[in-house]
């Protein structure tokens, strides 16, 4: 319940201030403290420092994926849990989509 009520509280758990962006993978990798935590999960980043001391695993559990893409441990931990409403008010944006060259042209995945 406590995790409810800090989200619902106003606070700005993403430390963007409501603004969400594009994150590139060099992004994500500087977010990999404790009190600097962004996760990545399906395409999707969130500033998880907020949520640690109320993660039922711990903190080291997050802490694998810190500055990650952390959809497979994520997957093989608890793919049933709705991460998705759990920690909206923690998302800080999508991964930025990689351009990727393809018999000499350039293409966007």
């Amino acid at each position: 319940m406590d995790w409810i009520r800090l989200t619902k509280s106003g606070k700005d758990l993403t430390g963007l201030k409501g603004r969400l962006i594009e994150v590139t993978e060099e992004e994500l990798k500087k977010h990999n403290k404790k009190d600097d935590c962004w996760i990545c999960i399906r395409g999707f980043v969130y500033n998880v420092s907020p949520y640690m001391e109320y993660h039922p695993g711990g903190e080291d559990e997050l802490m694998r994926a810190a500055g990650l893409d952390g959809t497979e441990l994520f997957d093989q931990v608890h793919r049933w849990v709705n991460y998705e409403s759990m920690l909206k008010e923690c998302l800080v944006g999508r991964m930025a989509v990689k351009p990727a060259v393809l018999k000499g042209k350039l293409w966007h995945l």
